[in-house]
């Protein structure tokens, strides 16, 4: 049931910390394409390789995906280097913070033994901010993945986005440096002539003489540097004019890629999907997801594979009435199987926005989701259909995506062609697409 379609993308979890001159951001993708978070906000920067295209897509509406890049900058470590105390002297030291799987937290010695109540009673007093900032990035490490998966639709591309511009490649030779000419030789000053010239003549011939030559040794002096300089000059010339010749090529070729891409953008298959593909891979994903499609002139069909349930956070995390700990309690089955139900509406949501926001030629899409189930018959695990939908790009833009945080993703699919079979508490029966 699943590769139905030629080509696959996997969408991955996780983000990386790069450090540059502007300061700490987090980044998530693939080579020629990638996510960034930075103080200017969220983007998707996408570079199709081959195509010399690159453009830019804003991502950041989702509180919980901003706040996951918040904490992945600022990462409180349990080991605060908080000072340790110890009767009724204070010395250096460190304690680790700990939360059990309920909440609870422990403080830590040195030796690695818990605190004893004098320590903590201390540390609550003196270090009680730094503290709560422990729990804080506890509590949200528990609870916001568990709110980028029900609020994955969060970050569909707004109506405005713009559909991927080419960008034109820079030419990258060095334009050739100016020659540092030699300086030509300054003229002699002659010889003046005196009073006793007159009187021996000797010593006019002499100072006539003495003039003639070093005029004649500048003149060479003169004629040699100038050759050199001559020389020089023709050199850089010949290196400008090769320097402006490959940039008229550069300029020329990318003109021509420019010109042609919007046409490739909306009547080249392949090219449309080498850009989606570039534009799916680099997204940030809470799980890793898998997308195969087919384009077929303007119809786009996907299939998506759907983490399994199991694969889904089962508890949630508060503080308790004193702030002093976490409260860490289990969700019902019937909790999990409407969270799993939103993400998957949720998934299918956002997709369906990446696609008529990255293929304008696009007006058509049919998407399809599956999970791995055990078939109870065989004992195999097997593919099994959740959802399908079909939908038009007209449809989709009466759809307030300027907010897309008020809607309900599993309301908002069922204004278009759905086929679905879910009870109300999230229970998914298999579809079989061929009657569909």
């Amino acid at each position: 049931m699943a590769f139905r379609f030629q080509r696959r993308v996997t969408l991955f979890p996780g983000l990386r910390l790069n450090f540059g001159k502007t300061g700490v951001s987090v980044s998530a993708g693939i080579r020629g394409a990638s996510v960034t978070a930075g103080k200017r906000g969220i983007y998707g920067n996408v570079g199709a390789p081959g195509t010399g295209m690159s453009y830019r897509t804003r991502l950041d509406n989702a509180p919980a995906h901003r706040r996951r890049v918040q904490r992945s900058q600022h990462q409180v470590k349990g080991n605060t280097g908080l000072s340790q105390a110890g009767g009724s002297s204070t010395q250096g030291g460190h304690v680790e913070l700990k939360c059990d799987a309920r909440g609870k937290l422990t403080i830590y010695g040195e030796g690695g033994q818990p605190a004893s109540p004098a320590l903590v009673r201390h540390i609550w007093a003196n270090h009680k901010k730094e503290v709560q900032a422990f729990l804080q990035s506890e509590l949200e490490r528990i609870n916001d993945d568990h709110s980028l998966l029900l609020e994955i639709h969060h970050d569909t591309p707004a109506p405005d986005t713009p559909p991927p511009a080419f960008y034109a490649m820079p030419f990258s030779d060095p334009q050739p440096n100016t020659p540092d000419l030699p300086s030509l030789p300054d003229k002699p000053t002659p010889l003046a002539k005196r009073w006793w010239h007159a009187l021996i003549p000797p010593l006019e011939r002499r100072r006539i003489t003495e003039n003639q030559l070093q005029h004649a040794k500048w003149q060479q002096e003169h004629a040699r540097i100038s050759a050199v300089r001559e020389a020089q000059k023709a050199e850089y010339q010949q290196q400008h004019d090769t320097w402006q010749q490959g940039k008229a090529e550069h300029e020329a070729v990318q003109q021509q890629l420019a010109d042609a891409f919007d046409d490739d953008l909306r009547n080249d298959p392949d090219f449309m999907a080498q850009v989606l593909e570039s534009e799916l891979a680099q997204l940030d994903w809470p799980r890793e997801t898998h997308v195969d499609f087919d384009i077929e002139g303007t119809l786009i069909k996907l299939d998506v594979d759907f983490p399994t349930a199991d694969e889904f956070p089962s508890r949630e995390a508060r503080f308790n009435k004193s702030g002093k700990r976490l409260l860490v309690k289990d969700k019902s089955a019937t909790q999990q199987r409407k969270e799993y139900a939103q993400h998957v509406h949720g998934v299918v949501f956002r997709l369906i926005g990446v696609v008529f926001a990255t293929l304008p030629a696009i007006e058509h899409a049919q998407i399809a989701g599956y999970t791995q189930a055990i078939n109870t018959a065989t004992g195999h695990e097997e593919d099994e259909y959740l959802i399908q939908v079909k939908l038009s790009r007209v449809d989709w833009s009466a759809l307030n995506l300027a907010q897309p945080e008020r809607i309900d993703p599993i309301v908002a699919l069922e204004q278009f062609e759905l086929a679905r079979e879910m009870s109300k508490t999230g229970i998914f029966r298999a579809l079989d697409l061929e009657s569909v």
